[in-house]
């Protein structure tokens, strides 16, 4: 029973990242995939609208990969200013270089 439950957890946790990284190529994410910092600046989105409860902000904060003003001003209303050096900093990793 132990292993059943230790298998479904593994395989609950693979379709979570698969889940990532399609959303991560979905929003036009050209850098490094890192599930970590995705996760970091996706929470910033949806913490932004449980605060406002806007219907588009969620998909509106996460467009362009995050690299757009309603991202920079979720940071601003979330008070995360004192971060905003860092999450401006993984935005650019996982945007990643246009040609």
């Amino acid at each position: 029973m132990l292993l059943c439950l230790l298998a479904v957890a593994v395989s609950v946790n693979e379709s979570a990242h698969v889940l990532q990284k399609r959303s991560f190529v979905q929003l036009g994410c050209m850098g490094m995939f890192d599930r970590s910092k995705f996760a970091r600046l996706d929470a910033v989105c949806e913490e932004c609208y449980e605060l406002y409860r806007e219907p588009d902000l969620h998909s509106l904060c996460r467009s362009n990969c995050f690299k757009n003003s309603y991202f920079s001003k979720c940071v601003d209303a979330l008070l995360l200013t004192g971060e905003q050096e860092e999450l401006d900093n993984t935005v650019r990793q996982l945007y990643g270089k246009r040609k």
